[in-house]
């Protein structure tokens, strides 16, 4: 019965640091004053969209940058098993991508996130585990772009060329 109320005991303390620490998602209730509409995009379909949907939700008026994408997804195998099978993958997604205002390039940058994982024999999670680590290195390029409008909004004489 003791047991029962310190574990219930911990359970509550944990969960008042982790509710009042101030914890809260990059982009979820953000206060940017500006908002950055997708004007082109070629490449993956699949991160395009990824990537339209997060700059979505700045919904800022001060400033409303416009951005060109142009992406791609690479996969290699870096090592194979005793059989020949892919043991080590690797991951490689590349966005370039122009910030502009008006027809004036304010940002031109070109990122590459790179990440090995282990061949899963069951395609299903390997499929599921891929996207998980898509979404993540789409969320690191988000966060990018993201940076480079507030600098520009913080300091409007700095071009990123």
């Amino acid at each position: 019965m003791i047991k029962m109320k310190n574990s219930n005991l911990l359970l509550l303390v944990i969960f008042l640091f982790t509710y009042g620490c101030g914890f809260k998602p990059i982009l979820t209730g953000s206060d940017f004053n500006f908002s950055i509409k997708l004007d082109n995009k070629t490449g993956n379909e699949a991160i395009n969209s990824k990537i339209e949907n997060q700059l979505k939700t700045l919904n800022g008026i001060k400033k409303i940058f416009k951005i060109d994408i142009n992406t791609s997804e690479t996969k290699n195998i870096l090592s194979k098993d005793s059989k020949g099978d892919p043991a080590i993958m690797e991951m490689i997604i590349k966005l370039n991508y122009n910030l502009f205002e008006k027809s004036k390039i304010l940002v031109n940058r070109t990122l590459i996130e790179r990440k090995t994982y282990n061949n899963i024999s069951d395609k299903f999670e390997l499929k599921k585990s891929e996207e998980i680590l898509r979404d993540n290195l789409v969320e690191n390029f988000v966060e990018d772009i993201i940076n480079s409008a507030s600098n520009l909004i913080e300091n409007p004489m700095i071009n990123d060329n």
